[in-house]
This record gives C-alpha cells, sequence and structure tokens, in this order.
C-alpha cells in the first residue's frame, strides 16, 4: 500500500461514489477503481461494499479510512519539516561567540534570524576567542563570532576559516570611580601611575592588548604595571574595586554602569573589529547558510 492508494481510497469513501472521488481528483474513473481493486487485493480484504447508489466502507475499510487519515496527516507534516530543514528552517545551529560581542550585538542578528527562521533551535556559547576558532574549524559550533585587532591578519593566518569583519568596536577607558575628576576626553599621560588591566595575550590572535601596545607606542607611554586576566568581563570588578584602568569597548562599559568611569581617550585608538567565521572545510548545512545569508543583510558585509 502506498501513500497514492490510500488517498484515492479515502476520497472515494469520502464521496460515497467512484464516480464523484474520480471528479473530485480530477481523473477518470478506470484508473480509481482499479486502484481500490489493486488495494483489496494486497491487503486480502474486502474495503468497499458496492451498491446501486454508490459505495460504503466495510468494518475492514472503516478502520482503514479512520487510520489512514491520519497517516496521511503525518505524512503532509513529515514532508513540511523535511521541506523545512532542507531550507534552512528547522535544525540545530550553534553559535559560538566572546561575551564581549554577544552582550550588546549579537541580539539583533538573533532577533533578525528568529523572525525568518523560529522553528531552528538556537544553541550559544561563550569560549575565549580561541577556542571558538577551534570549535569552528572541528565542527563543534557551526560560526562564530570573535573581537580582533586585525582581520586579515587573523584570516591569513586560519586559511581554513571563512572570516568577515561585520562591525568595528570603539574602544574607551574605563576607570575606576576615584578617577572621576580626570576630563574626558584623558590624557594617557594623566594615567601613567596606573595598572592597566587587560586579557592575557593570546598567541596567532591579535587582541586588545595588541591595540593597548600600540596605544602605548604612539604616546610615548608605557604604564606602570600590567595585570593580565582572561576576560574583558573580569576585568569590570576589579576596576570598579579600584584595583587599576582597562581599555574596553563601549558596549562592555555600558553593562558595568555606574561602578565605573568611563572616558575617551585624548590619543587615537584604533577599534576592536568584531568578525565571524565559519568553516571552509565542512559543507555549510542550509540552517548556516540561512544564517549566514541574514548576518549578510544585517551587518550589509560581503561574506
Amino acid at each position: 500500500m502506498n501513500l497514492r492508494q490510500l488517498e484515492y481510497f479515502l476520497a472515494v469513501v469520502s464521496e460515497g461514489s467512484f464516480s464523484r472521488a474520480a471528479s473530485a481528483l480530477h481523473m477518470t474513473q478506470p484508473p480509481l477503481s482499479q486502484s481500490v481493486i489493486q488495494l483489496e487485493k494486497q491487503l486480502g480484504v474486502r474495503l468497499l461494499d458496492r451498491h446501486p447508489q454508490g459505495v460504503s466502507a466495510t468494518p475492514a475499510g472503516e478502520l482503514l479510512a479512520g487510520q489512514g487519515r491520519q497517516l496521511l496527516r503525518w505524512s503532509e507534516r513529515i514532508e513540511e519539516q523535511v521541506k523545512m530543514l532542507g531550507r534552512g528552517l528547522a535544525g540545530r545551529l550553534q553559535i559560538a561567540s566572546v561575551p564581549t560581542f554577544a552582550w550588546t550585538h549579537l541580539p539583533p542578528l538573533l532577533k533578525a534570524y528568529a523572525a525568518q527562521a523560529p522553528a531552528v533551535d538556537v544553541e550559544l556559547s561563550d569560549p575565549e576567542p580561541a577556542e571558538v576558532l577551534r570549535q569552528v574549524a572541528g565542527g563543534q559550533a557551526d560560526v562564530g563570532f570573535v573581537a580582533t585587532a586585525d582581520p586579515d591578519s587573523l584570516a591569513d593566518s586560519h586559511p581554513d576559516l571563512g572570516l568577515a569583519a561585520v562591525k568595528p568596536m570603539p574602544l574607551v577607558l574605563v576607570l575606576p570611580p576615584q578617577l572621576s575628576a580626570l576630563p574626558d576626553p584623558v590624557d594617557l599621560a594623566d594615567l601613567a601611575e596606573e595598572t592597566w588591566i587587560l586579557p592575557s595575550k593570546i598567541s596567532g590572535f591579535p587582541g586588545l592588548l595588541e591595540l593597548a601596545e600600540q596605544l602605548w607606542r604612539s604616546a610615548g607611554t608605557r604604564p606602570a604595571s600590567i595585570r593580565n586576566v582572561s576576560t574583558l568581563q573580569t576585568a569590570v570588578p576589579l576596576i570598579a574595586a579600584g584595583m587599576g584602568i582597562s581599555l574596553m569597548p563601549r558596549s562592555i562599559a555600558d553593562v558595568a554602569g555606574s561602578r565605573v568611569e568611563v572616558r575617551d581617550c585624548l590619543q587615537q585608538v584604533d577599534p576592536l573589529h568584531a568578525a565571524m567565521v565559519w568553516s571552509r572545510q565542512l559543507p555549510p548545512s542550509p540552517v548556516l547558510e540561512l544564517f549566514l545569508e541574514v548576518a549578510r543583510r544585517t551587518y550589509t558585509v560581503e561574506l
């Protein structure tokens, strides 16, 4: 028994007549009658009682009609789900993003994506930058977001990854409350005696520390001391406690609120760049293809 035979049989039961069922199905009566006869032979049971007024279902036919309608609904649902999966409208998408980007800049993209693919199960993790790249390259994450000082250098060092710089992230100085009297913008010379709190250097990954060093060189200064932390989020409570200052995207500083002081820097500070990465070695799933297309429109970038 196939679904076409079942559909024909249900039409005959519903109409109570082969001729009316054939008309409803936009077909001639002989092939319809032959299909039902063949179905009865395959099942080894009479499904219809024929009489002058038309046909009626036998007990076996009533059972098949009741279960068959449910089966057709299931098949339609399965067909739609398969089509949605093929178009990237269903399934699972795993995103790995550093918090520096995820907190403020990722939500608009996720909102735009959810509007197009509400049935996709989005999973979000927040590993450190090198782990984001590792997960994407290894297939544990479909797509990743990192914040880097030099997208071109990062792309050159990871030819197995596709990379697109999607958003500049301007940097500001984040100071403890006791430095609230400093002007805005503030000269680095006024911070010469302060301890800087910055993420540790990551081998092969140009990040915030490289931008800070570039800033110090251009200003002809050097911090009294540098304290390394795992993430910028770790630095915020230390700064609020008066243990040092930092350089970070304004989005992170804004989250800290009134616990810290935020100042622009008198000297020119190059921004971090948010970059989206995906594997060039693994074939993209329909879910990922749709996400990349939404990202391209959201950030107006070439991928």
